[in-house]
């Protein structure tokens, strides 16, 4: 295969990982499950960057376009951050599925699935009748695959840097979560809101374009910070509601990428927007 096809394919494939990414929401309200219920919810999710987060794509992508590709130090510089937010926050829009289980004693615990990685978390809720405070932990694994170049790319050419398909991406971190909410008497309607703060560490490895048309492996280490709040509501007839939620999180990453043996540190900042929608169902 020359490197022309084998680029296109690579791009096609970038484009199936990255739609893997998305944001990960919580999409449960305040309020915790009683003993033995059990909730199945079904949607969809993405992630959107902001900022900082926005400029490092842009100078990805931008890459692209100058003869030569990403040569001198502020390019590789923008190419650099830019792989790092594409692979480590992974924007773009994602299924979302998940379960919960009311444990008693206020307490709950869930599963979650965004098609870039799970969470689980457990939590405890102060309840009033209408009123509630949840505080939890939550664990997070991270794991995605393109499902192809099963073969270790060459070592490229050296010239500049053009384009990054992603392979693979792993890693793990911990959220922790705490919400208020509301929920009316007939239990028709829900709102809640709150804070999240986590972090997370990344590990990946990808397939770069190099100036003028050859390919070259790659690979990254990078670990994400991020603090934000979130707003959320449902509306629903027992068993069945529809869920609504929107995060909104500064984040922070900071790691390298080596490309045909040459280490390049990045670090990036921004805001990113993950809104979402589920209809869930209780049993």
């Amino acid at each position: 295969m020359n490197a022309r096809a084998s680029s296109r394919k690579l791009a096609l494939g970038a484009v199936l990982l990255s739609g893997c990414g998305g944001g990960g929401p919580l999409l449960h309200p305040a309020h915790t499950l009683p003993k033995g219920n059990v909730t199945f919810a079904a949607g969809t999710s993405g992630t959107f960057t902001l900022g900082g987060l926005r400029q490092a794509e842009d100078d990805l992508d931008g890459a692209a376009a100058i003869p030569g590709g990403a040569v001198d130090a502020r390019e590789r510089q923008g190419f650099t951050n830019g792989s790092l937010v594409r692979a480590v926050i992974a924007p773009g829009v994602a299924p979302f599925l998940a379960a919960r289980v009311g444990l008693g004693g206020h307490n709950e615990a869930g599963l979650s699935y965004t098609g870039h990685g799970a969470r689980l978390d457990g939590r405890h809720a102060f309840e009033w009748p209408t009123l509630a405070l949840s505080v939890g932990g939550a664990a997070l694994g991270v794991f995605a695959d393109s499902g192809r170049e099963s073969q270790p790319a060459p070592p490229g050419s050296g010239g500049g840097l053009r384009t990054l398909s992603l392979r693979s991406t792993s890693g793990y971190g911990f959220e922790l979560p705490v919400l208020f909410g509301y929920r009316s008497s007939a239990d028709v309607v829900k709102l809640w809101t709150g804070l999240r703060a986590g972090v997370a560490r990344y590990g990946y490895n990808a397939s770069v374009i190099e100036a003028p048309d050859s390919r070259a492996a790659a690979s990254g280490k990078a670990t994400r910070w991020w603090g934000g709040g979130l707003v959320g509501f449902s509306v629903g007839l027992a068993p069945v509601e529809v869920r609504v939620e929107v995060d909104a999180a500064y984040e922070s990453v900071n790691g390298s990428q080596t490309t045909s043996g040459v280490e390049l540190s990045g670090t990036v900042a921004g805001w990113s927007l993950t809104p979402a929608m589920a209809i869930s169902a209780k049993f």
